[in-house]
């Protein structure tokens, strides 16, 4: 019965805003964005190995944020899988209220899927199918399971330049395998951009030794100010194991 409810919520989130547009269009917004991901490599420099598209849906205070990611094929030593996955949640004064997030990757035979269920905007309960092999990682407590959000209400909030304008913030993400932190900072703005400092600290599940020797990842978060003199989220470096990625908007 659980299944079946969720199911249905689904559905009726893709069919409400087709009724809602037929109705007024002003109680629905949409809105498609691309980014691609290049990776830093020795001698090479910058090579471009995944595309990103996301799309947002809100109606009222519901929104819905899903992307599709996949592998660009020009280096074969990257993560070629395809990954997928959504997030349903409200809105609530330039801040997301998660109510669930799923995650879908898929390469040849191999197929992994990831659920969280929020309350309150904690997580409550999280489905991993097939579960990891967390023999030689370090533990995620269930504390630092709940006080942390998804990877996906991550990067929505991190492109939201309402959301980091201070700089002031540490976001605590939990990825179902990995508990991590990323920290805001040392805020600059000038005519053409504004940035922040982002700090991204290893917290649990990963080995023991990468915990201890308690390294920081230091790189930049870029907003550019557009046609409309606003910010607008530009591009952010992350470190993927241990490969340094940059996340670039593509302007359209």
């Amino acid at each position: 019965m659980k299944l079946n409810i969720r199911i249905l919520k689904i559905i009726v989130f893709f069919l409400v805003p087709i009724f809602f547009t037929v109705i007024s269009t002003n109680l629905v917004k949409a809105e498609v964005k691309t980014y691609s991901v290049f990776a830093k490599l020795p001698l090479l420099g910058e090579v471009e190995v995944q595309k990103i598209k996301t799309y947002f849906t809100s109606i009222d205070d519901n929104m819905k944020y899903s992307y599709y990611v996949s592998p660009t094929k020009i280096v074969d030593f990257f993560d070629d899988k395809i990954s997928s996955g959504y997030i349903l949640g409200k809105l609530e004064r330039n801040n997301i209220i998660t109510e669930e997030y799923f995650f879908k990757t898929e390469k040849e035979e191999f197929k992994r899927e990831i659920l969280f269920q929020y309350l309150d905007g904690i997580i409550e309960k999280v489905i991993i199918e097939p579960s990891y092999d967390v023999s030689k990682i370090s533990s995620v407590s269930d504390i630092m399971i709940q006080e942390s959000i998804d990877p996906v209400s991550m990067f929505y909030l991190i492109t939201d330049f309402e959301y980091i304008k201070n700089c002031n913030k540490t976001i605590k993400v939990y990825d179902g395998k990995r508990r991590y932190n990323l920290t805001l900072s040392k805020p600059i703005k000038n005519d053409l951009s504004y940035s922040c400092t982002l700090t991204h600290q290893k917290i649990a599940g990963y080995k023991p030794e990468k915990i201890a020797e308690n390294k920081l990842y230091v790189s930049d978060l870029i907003f550019l100010l557009n046609d409309k003199q606003s910010y607008e989220f530009s591009e952010v470096s992350l470190k993927n194991n241990n490969t340094d990625l940059i996340i670039r908007k593509i302007n359209q």
